[in-house]
This record gives structure tokens, C-alpha cells and sequence, in this order.
């Protein structure tokens, strides 16, 4: 029986599991991280592997060298290669979101323009529209995507079967793990009526937010880089958290879930910091673990997006009506031909069309010279037929590049303040005052020049997110909630860029 293989990339490490099927429940046989690009080795696989009958379509785009080198050569050291079926697993930067809930069913003709018209709205990027995607869900509820053209997972698995000597590779359907992870709540959680979601992943570089109220998805944030060295990491999160509560226009939380590079102590900030809400970890009871070491049992929840895709994999979601194609469309299997006689034809075959190509563009290289010095006596014949207007010709070009200088001296000169006038305009045309808002400080960032920081009070927070749009690249650092003569006011941190 073949063995499930769910393959992700977090950051600088590749997060490979092995997963079968045994009846309707998932039994993970193992778990394995390896370096995503710090180390490359390079791994020829038993000659008992090549024989495979099965006929279907090639993928056509392969890397030319065959000695290329990916670490997923590890994958070979657990399971042969012809009982692995792969799922590529990808999150963002590689892929986007938009989440739409419409007030009524939108005819499938007529969903792909009005989430282009969504799209250009929300990100000022104009996508063709065949590269739109989208979810739909049996409440109506719709996620839209839109995929990267380069996806490094995929190279990997490319360069992996260039360097084996198995005739393919059986690649099953690229997986969104964000999606895998909603599905995985909506099935097994059972979101009432009353009850909001937030789902929390926490990579080893980025952060993934997605709010779910009363059974549909509201809000997912947008790509989030952070470290989890990040000093000052729980708080950070907790004030992203209620700002993305502002976006998604959620004014309370019933459950948390977190997932991913998290721990016991992490699970204990986050208690502290939201008391009122209840907060554990994503539930994996759906899969059997006896097989795993006490140590990767451990490490499961880091697992959790290959695995998640797995189970969309397997055991499809029945409440969705339609599906992202990315998730239904097969990549088919990625395979390399490797016989030595074929090759040594076509090498040759390219050598004689190299040869026949120089030949002729030597030739025209030839006639174009000779056509390029007839030009040239022609010009040195009007040279010396007009000397004066050449003469004058030449002083004007020697003021003109003098004012130039002045010109590109005073734009110099000027920049700066043009870039402060527009900040500051900005924020006068906004009326902090009108809008209960007082800044305290605004002075420029030492260690960057082009960013300002501003700090300031308000009464009512929600103002925050309208203030930032104004901004150029608004970001905020911190907010604090202090109680002054029985009233709540904010004071709260955010840089801008001034250029």
C-alpha cells in the first residue's frame, strides 16, 4: 500500500511526513525535518526502483542539469521512492488570500470578475483573471487565491527526481496548508453559532492568523515575517491579534488554537494574555501515533500543515462546493529519462544546430560591419561639410549638461523635504484633533533614516487602522490601554516610511 508523503517548506527547513492510510483513521509511520537550502547532497537511488508501469502525463519542465542537488535525498533513506506518494504542501509568501462572504449566491460565471474587481480593490494589483482561484464552501462562504509561479517545494521534488534513477515521481495535488488547517476546524470543531475561532500557526519565520465566526472564514492575515526570537514575542502577538480583530470586525474571541513551532510555555503566555478565552492546541486525535518515537510525538504539532494535507488529501471535505483548483488539479508525475544513446543524440543534434547558427550569424555580423563603415564615411563626409553647425552643436550640449547638474543638484537638495511635506500634510489632512488623537512625538528613526516614529493617546482605538492607511507603509508596534479618571485611553507606537 502506498505511504502518503505531505512535504512543506517553513522558512530554512523542509518538514517531511509519512503518513498511511489505515481504514478511516490516518496512522503517521514518520517525521523528518531536513534543511531547506544550507546543505545539498546528492544520492543515487537502488537500481530496483526503475521499473514502473503505470502511463500517464509527464511533467514537461525539468531541471537541465542532472546532477542537480536537493536534500529531500533523506526522504530515500526511510521509504523507497516507488511507495511514496507526494503532496506538496505551500503557505504564504507562495501563495494569497481574500476572503469573500457574499450576501447571496453569485452565478459560478460571474465569480471570477467580481473577484478580480475584489482583488484590485484590496491589493491595487490588476491579476488575469485565469490566475484567480477560489474556494466556495456549502454556507456560501469564499476564499480566493492566487499562486506564485515559483514554488521552491516543487523545484526540490523536481531536482529529486533528476537525481534518482526511479523512472517518476507520483506527485499528488499541491496542497494550501492554511486551507488544510481551516477544513481540518470546520470538520472536527464544528464552529455554533455563537462561537469565534482564531486560528493561530507559528512558523519558524512567519505567523498565519484566520479568524472563523459562526462556521465562515472572515479574515486571514496577510504575510506576517516573524522570528521566534523575536524578543518580546507574546506581546507582539497580542497586540497583532486585537489589530487584526479591528480588520476582521470581530469585537471578541471564544477559542484559540494554536499549531505549529509552539510549546507549553508559549501555551501558558497566551492563557495569561487572553484569561477569557479558551486556548489549547490544534486537537491531532484524528491520527494514530503509536509508531512515532516519544520524541516526535512531542514535535507533532510542528507537523501540522503536511499532515492537515494529508487528510484533505485522503478524505476530501464534503461541505465544500467547490474546490480550489490548485487542490484538484494533479501535477502528474514529475519523471526524467536517463538513457545515455538518447541523450548523446540529442547533444549532438544541438551541436550541429549550434554550429549552423554561428555560421550564419557570422555572416550577417559580416555584412553588418561593412554597412556600418559605409555608414560611418558618410558621416564623416557630412562632418566636415558643416564644421560650424557642429561647433555650435557642441556648445549647446556643454550648457546642457551644466543646467542638468544644477537640476539633478536641486532635486538633491529638495527630495527630502518634499518626502516630509507629504507626510506631514497627510497627517494634518487626516485632523488627529477631529478624530480624538494626539501625537506626542514624531522624530526619525536612527536606525533608518527614511522611517519616522510616532507616538501618541486616543480614545478610541478603532481610529488606528483609518491613521496607518494614510501613512506610507504604516506599521504598528505597540499599544498600551491605560484607565485615566474612569475613562480607557490608548497610547500606542507606529512607524511610517517618509520615502
Amino acid at each position: 500500500m502506498k505511504i502518503y508523503c505531505g512535504i512543506f517548506e517553513d522558512g530554512l527547513e523542509i518538514k517531511i511526513a509519512y503518513v498511511k492510510k489505515m481504514g478511516k483513521k490516518l496512522s503517521i509511520k514518520k517525521i523528518v525535518s531536513v534543511p531547506s537550502n544550507n546543505f545539498e547532497f546528492s544520492y543515487n537511488l537502488n537500481a530496483t526502483e526503475k521499473n514502473s508501469n503505470e502511463t500517464v502525463l509527464e511533467f514537461n519542465e525539468f531541471e537541465n542539469n542532472i546532477q542537480s542537488h536537493t536534500n529531500l535525498t533523506e526522504i530515500v533513506e526511510h521509504f523507497p521512492l516507488k511507495d511514496l506518494k507526494f503532496i506538496p504542501v505551500i503557505t504564504e509568501p507562495q501563495i494569497s488570500y481574500l476572503v469573500y462572504n457574499p450576501n447571496s449566491t453569485i452565478k459560478n460565471y460571474d465569480i471570477r470578475k467580481e473577484l478580480k474587481k475584489l482583488w484590485k480593490e484590496t491589493t491595487n494589483i490588476d491579476h488575469d483573471e485565469k490566475k484567480i482561484d477560489f474556494i466556495e464552501y456549502r454556507n456560501h462562504s469564499i476564499i480566493s487565491s492566487v499562486i506564485q509561479d515559483e514554488i521552491p517545494v516543487v523545484n526540490d521534488l523536481k531536482r529529486l527526481a533528476a537525481i534518482s534513477e526511479t523512472k517518476s515521481l507520483d506527485i499528488l495535488s499541491l496542497r494550501s496548508g492554511d486551507i488544510s488547517f481551516i477544513n481540518y476546524v470546520l470538520r472536527f470543531y464544528h464552529p455554533g453559532k455563537d462561537e469565534t475561532f482564531l486560528l493561530v500557526y507559528i512558523g519558524l519565520d512567519s505567523v498565519r492568523l484566520i479568524f472563523i465566526k459562526e462556521g465562515k472564514v472572515i479574515h486571514i492575515n496577510r504575510y506576517l515575517s516573524l522570528s521566534l526570537e523575536r524578543q518580546g514575542l507574546i506581546s507582539f502577538l497580542s497586540s497583532k491579534i486585537v489589530l487584526e480583530m479591528e480588520y476582521a470586525g470581530i469585537s471578541e474571541i471564544s477559542n484559540i488554537i494554536l499549531t505549529g513551532e509552539v510549546n507549553d510555555d508559549l501555551l501558558s503566555s497566551f492563557k495569561q494574555n487572553f484569561p477569557f478565552i479558551m486556548v489549547d492546541y490544534l486537537n491531532l486525535n484524528f491520527f494514530n501515533v503509536n509508531e512515532l518515537s516519544d520524541d516526535d510525538k512531542l514535535k507533532l504539532q510542528s507537523f501540522s500543515f503536511p499532515l492537515l494535507a494529508v487528510i484533505d488529501e485522503v478524505f476530501p471535505f464534503v461541505e465544500i462546493r467547490k474546490n480550489l483548483e490548485v487542490h484538484s488539479k494533479r501535477l502528474s508525475k514529475i519523471s526524467i529519462i536517463k538513457k545515455i544513446d538518447f541523450v548523446s543524440i540529442i547533444l549532438f543534434i544541438i551541436l550541429i544546430g549550434l554550429i549552423t547558427f554561428s555560421i550564419d550569424n557570422y555572416l550577417k555580423r559580416i555584412k553588418k560591419l561593412d554597412n556600418l563603415k559605409a555608414q560611418l564615411l558618410h558621416i564623416e563626409s557630412l562632418k566636415s561639410s558643416s564644421y560650424e553647425e557642429l561647433k555650435e552643436l557642441d556648445i549647446l550640449s556643454k550648457r546642457y549638461e551644466t543646467l542638468n547638474k544644477y537640476f539633478l543638484s536641486i532635486n538633491e537638495f529638495t527630495k527630502d523635504r518634499i518626502w516630509w511635506t507629504d507626510e506631514l500634510m497627510s497627517i494634518h489632512y487626516f485632523n488627529p484633533k477631529k478624530n480624538k488623537m494626539w501625537l506626542t512625538s514624531i522624530i526619525i528613526n536612527d536606525q533608518n533614516p527614511a522611517q519616522i516614529i510616532l507616538k501618541g493617546l486616543m480614545i478610541d482605538r478603532k481610529v488606528i487602522p483609518d491613521f496607518m492607511k494614510i501613512l506610507k507603509n504604516g506599521e504598528l508596534k505597540n499599544i498600551y490601554l491605560y484607565e485615566i479618571r474612569g475613562k480607557k485611553i490608548f497610547q500606542f507606537e507606529l512607524t511610517a516610511n517618509i520615502k
